[in-house]
């Protein structure tokens, strides 16, 4: 079995770049590669989450159900993986789901179901944790993702908490953000978060469908978007990425594709559908982009990653179809979005 499994991967790998269309019109996204499968092997996932490159163009995927982090190569070969289901020591982890690496090297990830942060260098090796359950600074409830601006501050998005929480490389709080609500600053079950290259900060407000756009201090710049399926319009973005340029991508999960735009929310373009072919998406969940501007996209139902890479050539406008992901976002995970997730699938088959 096992065989078959790297037979088909490396089939996957030599696909040749297949055009995905932009609702814009301006650009396309070319699919360079795309590899996983479900099972609890070498490079197969059960759930993959968060995503993250680091400056040798390595990537990082946190396989939450299967509770560990995998480390590929650009072109999505193996290269180790690390971490067992646990409830307390370093390395274990109960559902973990966002990722960061430094510029370093180091690997930041979210202990979702854990109430923390734990770091390791860039084989795996555990370095340190911070964090427990409640409301009090660097406490959190069910935190979500990390982002790393280029002063090397850390920021978590607290989930149930409504916030977000700023810290220090070595996990001391620097301050926190955010209540429950919709008005500017406000969160509704915020999942992803992202830092510019300037230092801005860029958050998918899940449940507001909405993202929002912060300097380093917390100060609010900017929102974009409301619940929809055009362009500009969630459905729960829930992963988002921003690149050297300071464009930013969003994982807009329930319309099954990414979005780009600048860094002032201006719409660029669009791709992908739904489905289980090269280009399409069922549950496109973490988002990242890579030292030459790749963009890589984790699928929860898939269970495999895409990797695009833009390109300049105008193609034909067309539609972006939105049916809803099959399998709800994060199985155990994420309580309340996931219900909210569930809730409105099970309408749109009615």
């Amino acid at each position: 079995m096992r065989t078959c499994v790297l037979l088909l991967a490396l089939c996957l790998i030599a696909l040749p770049a297949i055009p995905a269309v932009s609702a814009a019109g301006d650009e396309t996204s070319q699919l360079v590669t795309l590899w996983g499968a479900p099972g609890d092997g070498e490079g197969e996932f059960n759930g993959p989450y968060g995503i993250a490159a680091d400056d040798s163009g390595n990537v990082y995927v946190v396989d939450e159900s299967n509770f560990r982090i995998q480390k590929f190569d650009a072109s999505g070969t193996y290269r180790a993986m690390w971490g067992v289901e646990g409830y307390s020591a370093g390395g274990e982890f109960n559902h973990p789901t966002g990722i960061a690496i430094d510029p370093a090297g180091t690997v930041y990830v979210v202990d979702n179901y854990n109430h923390r942060v734990q770091v390791f260098d860039d084989t795996g090796e555990f370095l340190y944790l911070w964090g427990s359950y409640g409301t009090g600074p660097g406490e959190f409830n069910l935190p979500t993702d990390i982002a790393i601006d280029p002063s090397g501050n850390v920021y978590v998005t607290d989930y149930a908490n409504y916030r977000i929480q700023k810290f220090d490389s070595s996990g001391a709080f620097i301050m926190a953000w955010g209540s429950e609500g919709s008005g500017a600053g406000e969160f509704l079950y915020a999942e992803g978060i992202a830092a510019g290259p300037d230092g801005s900060i860029y958050v998918a407000d899940t449940q507001n469908n909405r993202t929002q756009k912060f300097d380093p201090s917390g100060t609010f710049v900017r929102a974009w978007g409301s619940a929809g399926d055009g362009e500009g319009e969630f459905h729960y973005p829930v992963g988002i990425a921003v690149d050297a340029a300071g464009d930013v991508y969003v994982a807009d999960w329930g319309n099954n594709r990414v979005q780009k735009f600048d860094s002032t929310g201006t719409f660029l373009s669009t791709w992908g559908s739904f489905g289980g072919g090269p280009g399409e998406f069922n549950g496109p969940t973490g988002i990242a982009t890579g030292p030459d501007g790749s963009v890589y996209v984790t699928e929860w139902a898939n269970n495999r990653v895409q990797k695009f890479t833009p390109s300049l050539t105008p193609v034909p406008t067309t539609e972006v179809p939105t049916t809803p992901v099959t399998t709800p976002l994060g199985g155990v995970g994420l309580v309340g979005v996931v219900l909210a997730m569930t809730l409105y699938a099970r309408s749109r088959k009615e």
